[in-house]
């Protein structure tokens, strides 16, 4: 992504460096916020543009955490404008072969984020997926920390259910463990 028409090519280069470093990770968070890769590459690669625009205010300060937040808004932007859509993403595309990612227990752990309530997901991919403290959660959603912890309980209860039905769920489940290692294969 190297545009330089009168822009400073060390801001460009950073910015490439960090889409490189970073873009993975991104498509990743938006991938379990929204439920669809393709959709979430298209999140991703429009946050990005307006954040390339922005890059020499924001590349001094937390450009992840600026671009971090900035995906799940437009997550947030694109479930409520969902009713005005009449186009829906799919999981399969058709004529296309499907690769094997290597980790069987992915597709019930995708199965049971996409049993969650929006809220649900964003804050089970926000406190497990991306280490964030409640109270951060919280403040990245704009809702309080009760409702980030009972939204939480509830969540996990339903993703625990769902991947029991499943027969995937080990012993000792850890939902963040087993989040980010499913993520991971796949990027």
């Amino acid at each position: 992504m190297r545009i330089s028409r009168g822009r400073d090519a060390d801001a460009d280069e950073t910015f490439t460096a960090f889409v490189a470093a970073r873009s993975a990770r991104l498509i990743a968070h938006a991938e379990l916020l929204c439920g669809h890769r393709e959709q979430a590459r298209d999140i991703v690669q429009s946050v990005l543009v307006r954040a390339y625009q922005r890059w020499r205010r924001i590349e001094h300060d937390d450009p992840y955490g600026y671009v971090r937040r900035a995906v799940t808004n437009a997550v947030t932007d694109w479930w409520r404008a969902a009713h005005k859509r009449h186009e829906r993403p799919v999981d399969v595309l058709p004529d296309r072969p499907i690769a094997d990612s290597g980790f069987e227990d992915r597709g019930a752990l995708l199965s049971a984020l996409a049993a969650l309530t929006p809220r649900e997901r964003a804050v089970v991919v926000l406190r497990y997926f991306d280490d964030q403290t409640e109270r951060q959660v919280a403040e990245t959603l704009g809702v309080s920390l009760g409702t980030v912890k009972s939204t939480c309980h509830r969540a996990l209860r339903k993703m625990r259910v769902a991947l029991d039905d499943e027969g995937c769920r080990p012993s000792s489940f850890l939902v963040s463990a087993t989040l980010t290692t499913a993520v991971q294969v796949q990027c």
